[in-house]
Formats: structure tokens, sequence, C-alpha cells
């Protein structure tokens, strides 16, 4: 019997060189990491700026209705995944969108931009409406106070919420598997399943694969660690 080890005898990069020199469509890795990159950064960009104009137009209401409407925010979160999957489906195939990632990006959008917005809306609310009054006071309109006063106030709120949006889309699977068929719209998630059959697993592209797919993730968290972090924390403020 072989014993287990942590490091192995012998170092290779074998397994890396056949991901990105596939012999197959079926296994094109190299264009499923950026299927991966175009959902998730076209799905940041549009939830991120839903979110502040959401989280904006939500902290400048009163007291009971902003109350009501940012529960109702996370009300989709209520339900189990398995329950929307078929309604979206049919949804999508009614529209002629399936198979298709702009059916992708719209549900992921729908999936994070009401907690999203709920999340910023907490740091919108830090903010004195003293400061709003004064850029009015000095001519200022309402698009101009947006930009020029409060977003560079909530910086460390819209590195989160774009830094979770970026993370969700990126390592989403079951939206995906559902909804995309064909093998060159695929994204990393399904591209790593396709490693997994029922008679074996290729452990070494599908672990060589997997180090892959987390290194956008790695790279994005790290630097904006302690600016997510404390977004998540001053953004923690239930209504």
């Amino acid at each position: 019997m072989t014993s287990t080890k942590f490091f192995p005898d012998k170092f290779t990069i074998k397994n890396y060189y056949k991901l990105f020199h596939p012999k197959t469509p079926v296994r094109d890795f190299p264009q499923f990491i950026k299927n991966s990159f175009k959902v998730s950064l076209i799905t940041t960009i549009f939830s991120t700026i839903i979110s502040i104009l959401g989280a904006y137009g939500l902290s400048n209401l009163e007291l009971k209705p902003k109350i009501t409407i940012g529960r109702s925010l996370l009300f989709i979160y209520l339900f189990p995944t398995s329950v929307i999957l078929i309604p979206i489906y049919k949804m999508f195939a009614n529209m002629g969108i399936l198979n298709t990632h702009l059916s992708l990006i719209i549900m992921y959008i729908a999936l994070t931009a009401p907690f999203t917005t709920w999340l910023l809306a907490s740091f919108f609310d830090g903010i004195p409406n003293s400061l709003e009054e004064a850029a009015y006071v000095d001519g200022a309109n309402w698009i101009q106070t947006l930009f020029k006063v409060i977003i560079p106030l909530v910086t460390p709120g819209i590195i989160t919420i774009a830094a979770y949006t970026f993370i969700y889309s990126w390592g989403e699977y079951t939206f995906s598997l559902v909804l995309l068929t064909s093998s060159s719209l695929k994204t990393a998630p399904l591209g790593l399943a396709t490693f997994t059959t029922e008679q074996y697993i290729e452990w070494g592209l599908l672990l060589s694969g997997s180090i892959i797919v987390s290194f956008p993730v790695i790279l994005l968290f790290l630097p904006f660690a302690k600016k997510f972090a404390s977004g998540l924390m001053s953004g923690a403020v239930k209504y």
C-alpha cells in the first residue's frame, strides 16, 4: 500500500500544459476562463451601478418606506434555488435568450443587486445630510452631488459589493449548468465538471484547473482585504 504524502516526490506542470492545450472543444479550458471573465465583469459593472443608484434612493427615503423596501429587497433570498430554476428556464426560453451569456448575466444581476443595494444603503445612511445640503447650496444637482460628494465617501462599500458580485458570478454553478448547453459558452465551474465522469475522475486536470480558477478570486480579494472586511462590518446594519 502506497502512503499519502503532502508534497509529491516529483513536481510536474504536465497537467497545466494539458489544460491550456486542449485537444477537443469540449474541454477548451482557456475559453471557459474567458467566458467566466466576460460574464463576471459585465455582471459586476451593471450590478454595481444599479446598486449605487438604488442604495442612494433608498437611503433618502423616509424611515417607514425605507424599512419596508429594504426588507423586501431580501425577499428573493427566501426561495431556494431549486424552486426558481424551472420558471427561470421557461422565461428565458420564451424570451429567446436561452443558452446565451446574456441570460446568465441577467440572472446574476437579479441575484446580487438586491443584496448589494441593501448592503450599500447602510453606507449612504452613514453620510451626514449636511454634506448633501452644502453641495446643493453650492449649486450642484443630485447627479453631481452623488458622483462628486457621496460616492468618494462610500468607496469601501462599493469595493465590497463589487468584490462580492464578482466572486459570486465567478464561482456560480447551478444556473450556468441549466442555462448554458453549448461547450463554447461554458464558464470555468462547468469546465471543471468536464474532468469528472461516472467512470473516473481526472484528478490532475481537476485540481490544476481548480487552482487556476481560484487565482482571480485571490488576486481580487488580497489587495482589498481590509476594505472588504471593514465594508462588510460597516454595512451590517439591519433595517
